[in-house]
């Protein structure tokens, strides 16, 4: 499967020297400064569920884009998701095996990220309604089914547009480690101040 990562240059500079590279949580903005260790818990759960057990002593996953604006395609390093960078980067072209990968909704994660629950509605009524029933349930239960819907995010094909979500629009995609000879193609950027 064609992917593209973003990496600092200093983490793709290490996968040179050490020919495979795997997430170092302590390094990661994302789940240190951001709190988002457990959301990136239960994606390390899912992986193993899905894809199957990491290498010894990796936690968490590398992440991908499979797809950006519909198109399974390199990204365009000038939108704005890649914008706010402070240092040096790289976009990795990587080819990965389809079964050690697990694609989800990069939208819909952001429920995941926040503790939300991921619901049915498509309509306000409807999302009123749900909302309802949900917080009516005893807080254990909200919790179970709270993370059962966020299996949802994993329906990203085939892609469809509906007025309260976008399956296939944005595309991540994650896998356990990288490998230097999985490395297709290497586009250096860095950020361009406006």
């Amino acid at each position: 499967m064609r992917l593209w990562t973003i990496q600092p240059k200093a983490l793709y500079e290490k996968l040179q020297s050490e020919k495979v590279l795997h997430c170092v949580p302590e390094q990661s903005e994302l789940i240190t400064a951001f709190g988002f260790g457990p959301a990136y818990n239960w994606m390390a759960e899912q992986m193993c569920k899905r894809i199957g057990q990491p290498p010894q002593g990796v936690q968490y996953p590398i992440w991908a884009w499979h797809t950006v604006e519909w198109k399974h395609a390199k990204p365009d390093l000038r939108r704005s998701e890649f914008r706010s960078y402070k240092t040096p980067q790289v976009c990795l072209e990587v080819e990965i095996p389809d079964k050690a990968v697990l694609l989800s909704n990069e939208d819909m994660w952001h429920i995941v990220l926040n503790s939300g629950y991921y619901g049915d509605a498509c309509s306000d009524e409807e999302y009123e309604a749900e909302g309802k029933w949900f917080d009516s349930l005893p807080a254990q239960e909200q919790i179970a089914v709270k993370r059962q819907s966020w299996e949802k995010i994993f329906d990203v094909f085939p892609a469809r547009e509906t007025s309260w979500d976008c399956h296939g629009k944005y595309v991540q995609a994650t896998f356990w480690e990288l490998r230097l000879e999985q490395v297709k193609a290497v586009r250096h950027f860095v950020r361009k101040l406006l």
